[in-house]
């Protein structure tokens, strides 16, 4: 009897198939490197001109790759002395010696900012970028002194997320670059009282960037060369409206149509200054007339130091920026912001209704929105 031969037909043609199938390019964050290089500013504001008044720099960014944020140190020269009047800081300082920056895209249009130094602080402080967020925290600063002494260092986040450094910018023509526009305050905006001799201070920046890769490895495999949803664009932007201070008042935030990833809301009294009852007992954050948190202020900063890791006992002091509460949209990852798979994003469109609302405005004040949002590119 003859024996019974199986056919493989069908079996080599799906593992001819197989094997004629291109092999999976390389990812882009796997395939690129970092990179880190002076970014376009290094100077320093003599004693003199801190006490002049303010100036406006603008400078160029150096093009290399796709920009993921660029870092400002902001450094005193050691020449500030008390005298017989030590120097005495005033409530934002030291990041009131930033009054304004932005950072433009090639056109000039604006996408981080203006914002303040304080509102500059708290976006790197509460932005979900890195593994300790707290800008206090960093090895730079240090709070200011008798002698008016002081640096901090805080970046302009351009890439929302390091895993497939989304939103990245393509920064790769050096004849079409984006520029950073920063004016820096005068001495009365970082002391109530001056140090009888004041600093100098250095200010430089410093690019952070992924590196173009080839189209192939050295092994022949193709890379991807740019990152996913390429176009995409992160953006920081900052709106004010007056509280009249008496009941109910509802903030109908100007900044929609795109996806929100974080808000940042700061509650100021009629002298500009952020108190820890600033806020009433109860606050509300609604889209489109659903309600998506109504809780006491109490709860909202509890949820806040959970979320952040900062520590519960520090919520009464200025440690943890009273006047200020934070709805992010960015802790579907692990529970703490940042590093997120954007499932918790809010989508918006211009036409959404989303309003902040004071359940009892108990004084006349500002109420500051610093908005967060992405402009996430699709392919097609």
């Amino acid at each position: 009897m003859a024996p019974i031969v199986m056919s493989t037909t069908k079996n080599t043609k799906q593992e001819t198939a197989r094997g004629n199938d291109a092999a999976p390019a390389v990812r882009f964050t796997r395939a690129s490197v970092e990179h880190t290089e002076p970014g376009g500013y290094d100077d320093t504001i003599t004693a003199g001109q801190f006490a002049a008044g303010p100036r406006t720099v603008t400078f160029d960014v150096p093009a290399h790759g796709y920009l993921r944020r660029l870092l400002l140190l902001i450094e005193t020269d050691g020449n500030g002395a008390q005298g017989v009047n030590p120097a005495v800081a005033q409530a934002d300082a030291p990041w009131t010696f930033i009054r304004s920056i932005s950072f433009k895209d090639v056109n000039g249009g604006n996408i981080y900012g203006p914002i303040s130094g304080f509102n500059f602080y708290l976006a790197n402080k509460w932005g979900g970028y890195s593994y300790d967020d707290n800008p206090v925290n960093d090895p730079n600063y240090s709070a200011i002194d008798a002698d008016g002494e002081f640096s901090f260092r805080l970046d302009i986040p351009l890439e929302a997320i390091a895993r497939d450094a989304l939103a990245a910018l393509p920064n790769l023509n050096s004849s079409s670059t984006y520029k950073v526009e920063i004016t820096i305050a005068d001495d009365g905006d970082v002391y109530s009282t001056p140090p009888d001799t004041l600093p100098g201070v250095r200010v430089r920046a410093f690019l952070d960037a992924w590196s173009k890769p080839s189209a192939v490895d050295p092994m022949g495999t193709a890379q991807e060369t740019a990152p996913k949803h390429e176009g995409t664009t992160q953006m920081w932007s900052r709106a004010s409206a007056s509280v009249a201070g008496a009941g109910e008042f509802t903030l109908r935030l100007p900044r929609v149509g795109n996806f929100i990833r974080t808000l940042i809301f700061v509650l100021r009294d009629s002298d500009d200054c952020r108190e820890g009852d600033t806020f009433p007992d109860t606050v509300k954050l609604t889209i489109d007339g659903q309600t998506l948190h109504s809780e006491p202020s109490t709860i909202r900063r509890a949820i806040m130091a959970e979320q952040y890791g900062y520590a519960l006992a520090a919520m009464a002091t200025a440690d943890f920026d009273e006047g200020v509460l934070v709805y992010p949209f960015s802790h579907d990852f692990d529970g703490k912001p940042g590093a997120e798979l954007r499932d918790l994003w809010l989508p918006t469109v211009q036409s959404s209704r989303l309003e902040f609302t004071l359940a009892n405005a108990g004084e006349a004040g500002t109420l500051e929105v610093i908005t967060n949002d992405i402009s996430l590119k699709v392919a097609g």
